[in-house]
């Protein structure tokens, strides 16, 4: 594997640090109006994902502070340490399998159905095998 030169590595720098800073902003922005804090709330203002958002722990914890404050927290435990039911990630590779479990049980049954077509073959010509050797 080549190592990723360095100019892309600042530029992935760059932008987190710019992704970042908007949810911050938002955040802020949020707390200042009086709005209810939340995942979904700061990245919609932000133009990020959550994803983003529950990943970048100071971020995360400032969120789930100011949202404890304004009572708006989930039932669901607010220290996981990721929240895959919001996880685009997850939703995709969940979709994923689901298409492939799904190829796979056509396959099953087209090569089953191929199989009772051979085993009938068989049992016919074994019939037709065994009066040719009686006669």
């Amino acid at each position: 594997m080549t190592p990723v030169p360095e100019h892309l590595r600042e530029a992935t720098r760059a932008r987190t640090q710019e992704t970042e800073k908007r949810a911050r902003t938002a955040l802020a922005e949020l707390v200042k109006t009086g709005a209810p804090v939340s995942f979904t709330a700061v990245a919609r203002q932000a133009g990020v994902s959550t994803d983003f958002l529950y990943r970048c722990l100071e971020l995360r914890t400032q969120i789930e502070r100011h949202r404890a404050k304004s009572g708006t927290a989930p039932a669901a435990p607010a220290d996981r340490s990721d929240d895959s039911s919001t996880s685009a990630a997850v939703r995709a590779l969940s979709a994923r399998l689901t298409r492939q479990q799904e190829a796979h049980n056509e396959a099953v049954a087209r090569l089953r159905r191929a199989l009772e077509v051979a085993q009938g073959e068989n049992l016919d010509l074994r019939r037709r095998l065994a009066r040719y050797e009686a006669g």
